[in-house]
């Protein structure tokens, strides 16, 4: 895929109603496919998406996506250098392990599934908590602004199919987790209870983008950050006590009740004992792992 030119939205806070009721939000399921959901709800989410991609399950043709428009919602582990908005921050390939684009997790799943890239919304060192209002590169994932450029140019084209893959920052710096127990609206403004903030960012994408089919992905392991003072006992803790697995398990809950589906990346071969063969730090996956992440996702997409 050639590298182009992106434009994106100025950052202009939006106007919208939202009936925030369960039933008030439409099933979304996978393209081409009306059948069950591949989301698994709470501690089960780790069970999902077991499938390597490059077996196809038996007696399972994969979806055609040729063509189809995918955007990214994502932080550093998605970053790459003329792919973002220029104001956003970027990780590779400056730091990490991943010199060229074509080997980002993202680049190699439009690779394979010959999908087209829409826009790629992902800014380093960003939580998914914080200002909803803020405008800058740094804008949380619930904000306005990460919504609104998740579209290219003036009068860009929706995405076919979102995947947000974020959260990790908010785990590393120990932002209070909270918990979900049924959809509730979730107000505008700074949001520091990462559940609400995760709520918040679902409600708001399933208003802007009723038509897209987007995938909510759990978080990758990981032994760096406010750990706890054993950082090299399974599992890491941050300082409030958190587990990656608390995390995943609030956002497999939060997107099941709004019947999206959840793909577990947590689940894809990078596993606490492997980070350092699979990432450059403990967090950001290398060259390797991004292969790892870029199959799971590929899987997950087509079958």
């Amino acid at each position: 895929m050639k590298k182009k030119k992106l434009l994106f939205l100025p950052a202009y806070v939006l106007s919208f109603s939202l009936v925030f009721s369960a039933c008030s939000f439409s099933s979304k399921t996978p393209p081409a496919e009306e059948e069950a959901s591949d989301t698994q709800e709470g501690e089960n989410a780790s069970e999902t998406q077991e499938t390597p991609s490059s077996q196809a399950p038996e007696g399972q043709t994969a979806k055609n996506l040729e063509g189809m428009k995918l955007s990214i919602l994502g932080d550093s582990i998605s970053t790459f250098d003329g792919y973002i908005p220029t104001d956003y921050n970027i990780f590779y390939p400056g730091s990490g392990d991943i010199s060229s684009v074509e080997k980002t997790w993202w680049f190699q799943v439009l690779s394979d599934t010959k999908m087209e890239l829409n826009a790629n919304a992902s800014s380093s060192n960003t939580n998914v908590t914080g200002d909803s209002s803020d405008t800058t590169g740094s804008a949380p994932g619930c904000s306005t602004k990460r919504m609104l450029d998740l579209t290219p140019g003036d009068n860009g084209a929706q995405p076919d199919i979102l995947i947000v893959f974020m959260g990790t920052n908010d785990f590393l710096r120990s932002v209070e987790l909270g918990s979900f127990s049924a959809p509730s609206k979730q107000e505008e403004g700074v949001v520091e209870n990462f559940c609400d903030a995760y709520e918040l960012m679902l409600q708001k994408l399933n208003a802007l983008y009723p038509n897209t089919t987007i995938y909510f992905c759990t978080l990758l392991e990981t032994n760096a950050g406010d750990v706890d003072e054993n950082p090299e006992s399974y599992p890491a803790t941050n300082r409030k006590g958190n587990t990656i697995g608390d995390f995943n398990a609030e956002i497999a809950t939060i997107a099941s009740a709004y019947n999206y589906p959840v793909i577990d990346v947590h689940n894809c071969g990078i596993t606490y004992d492997t980070l350092g063969q699979y990432t450059s730090d403990g967090v950001h996956p290398n060259a390797e792992g991004a292969h790892l992440i870029a199959e799971y996702i590929t899987n997950a997409l087509l079958y």
